[in-house]
């Protein structure tokens, strides 16, 4: 792990060289040959820090430091592997004679400490980094170089089944807040020695790593290019979560997102087959994807663990649910306000009556109605659990018999609410997008009716068309269209047509794929 942490520091020192920060040979303190002046800086720089700690140490008469962070090392490992043998050591006797400090440096790094986990360094910032990922150090008076220890020992969250993307059959291993771990994961699943793992470390103050994933030789260098570029463009104070670099990985200026996000190992190596690039944040039990497509919407891990026909049954019901979800409120303004002929005479007078008490107009009910649902909606994910039964109370009388009792609202609207919001949630990686076109077919209908909503439908669809994912044009295989790659869009086919045709990313942008 050290040797990877060492690499990572490397770096990031050459990424700041590159984009103008300074000088790698003038920007880092070397560490000094004295033990006073070392803790001096490092006591300096960590004065007010109640969890850091440096202990002397005096082994075969020379002074000795150790530093590390409280709460971050494991003690345990830490008192048998480096304290124990430190004070147990016996000096061998030709180096009590000579008095070499070096050869006493070499003695004690190789003889005495004999960790895994374990090697030197040059640089103070260096030590400071590895410090706060739980090492320790040690410094021998009179030798520039110090000797760091992973013995790390913070406390992490279990791996658990995911919040998000939960599947009936499968896998029930979800990601965590630590970095090593989720790498370990994806590594475990793809044993595969192309798959490459490239990290870096963002954030100018919170110097957090990022990881990008790929399979080498099946992605293609375009893309992989491409994203490269941009992760070295991000010039930030802080990342704290892989939201913060999002934004850096979109297209610019769409409604629908460029970049995917997985909760599940499982799902993330399978857009690694299919030739996207992964982006993993230490801190975030969420990975991140490009390119990122509008089909990817709608496939599940599921998907490919039941038979074709219902996989493809499933995947049709999940269109059907989002074209509800966006269209249902429009077209019932629009129905209601201008084209209430096409209903039956029955229905319509049902509908009428239950309208005709309501103080607002359709238009300025639905819009009401949904914002009172987001406000819920946003409500019930914010608020403490032990307000739960009250808000639940507080929405059934919003939006409910007691409010179609008191004729601020009709019935037929609180259907149209309820249904557009079940609907909603069968594809929520699509909710952000389908709430605000929601809103924007609503208006369009209660000023033009039909011809409103087709007017922009044409819009958003001629926009979407021309978006592309890193090359790859974001309605892809629809627009424009391509037979085979339908094999896995609408219709999910049988795994002996997946497996001896795998889909690849590269398929739409024109790229040869090396291999």
């Amino acid at each position: 792990m050290i040797q990877n942490l060492w690499k990572k520091w490397n770096v990031w020192k050459r990424i700041n060289a590159t984009e103008g920060i300074g000088d790698t040979t003038s920007q880092y303190t070397s560490v000094f040959s004295s033990l006073t002046d070392n803790m001096i800086y490092f006591n300096g720089h960590f004065s007010g820090a109640a969890d850091y700690v440096h202990r002397p140490l005096v082994v075969c008469g020379h002074q000795c430091e150790l530093i590390y962070i409280d709460n971050m090392i494991d003690k345990v490992v830490l008192t048998e592997s480096i304290l124990l043998p430190l004070t147990k050591a016996k000096e061998p006797a030709g180096l009590e004679s000579t008095k070499d400090k070096e050869a006493f440096y070499i003695w004690m790094r190789d003889c005495v400490l004999s960790m895994c986990d374990q090697h030197e360094v040059f640089t103070m910032e260096e030590i400071e980094w590895l410090m706060m990922n739980g090492f320790a150090v040690l410094f021998v008076d009179g030798y520039a170089k110090g000797i760091a220890f992973g013995i790390q020992g913070f406390k992490l969250r279990g791996i658990d089944e995911p919040s998000l993307d939960r599947i009936l059959r499968g896998s029930r291993e979800g990601f965590i807040e630590a970095l090593r771990l989720n790498i370990a994961m994806v590594r475990r699943r793809m044993k595969n020695t192309n798959l490459q793992f490239e990290t870096y470390i963002l954030g100018k103050e919170s110097k957090t790593e990022v990881c990008l994933v790929y399979l080498k030789g099946v992605v293609a260098d375009s893309i992989l290019t491409q994203v490269r570029k941009r992760l070295k463009t991000i010039d930030m104070e802080t990342v704290l979560s892989s939201g913060m670099i999002q934004p850096f990985f979109e297209e610019k200026f769409q409604l629908f997102s460029s970049v995917g996000y997985t909760e599940r190992p499982d799902t993330l190596c399978a857009k690694l087959n299919e030739g996207r690039v992964g982006i993993m944040v230490d801190g975030t039990p969420m990975a991140l994807f490009v390119p990122y497509l509008f089909i990817d919407n709608f496939a599940s891990m599921d998907d490919y663990a039941v038979s074709f026909f219902y996989g493809t049954f499933t995947r049709i019901l999940k269109y059907i649910a989002t074209f509800i979800s966006i269209f249902l409120p429009a077209l019932y303004v629009a129905i209601g306000s201008f084209h209430q002929e096409i209903l039956p005479t029955p229905l319509l007078y049902t509908l009428a009556q239950s309208e005709q008490n309501t103080p607002f107009s359709l238009t300025v009910e639905a819009i009401l109605m949904q914002i009172i649902y987001e406000i819920l909606r946003e409500a019930g994910l914010r608020a403490p659990r032990q307000f739960g039964s009250s808000l639940n109370i507080v929405g059934a009388f919003l939006i409910g018999q007691a409010a179609v009792s008191a004729g601020l609202i009709g019935a037929p609207m609180v259907i149209i609410v309820s249904l557009t919001a079940t609907t909603s949630l069968v594809v929520p990686t699509l909710y952000e997008p389908c709430v605000i076109l929601r809103f924007v077919y609503i208006i369009l209908a209660g000023m033009a009716g039909f011809y409103g909503i087709t007017i922009g439908f044409a819009f958003f669809f001629l926009m979407t068309c021309s978006i592309k994912s890193y090359g790859v044009p974001y309605l892809s295989p629809y627009a424009p269209f391509d037979l085979f790659a339908m094999r896995d869009a609408v219709v999910r086919s049988p795994w002996k047509v997946l497996n001896n045709q795998p889909f690849h990313a590269q398929d739409y942008t024109g790229a040869n794929v090396p291999k």
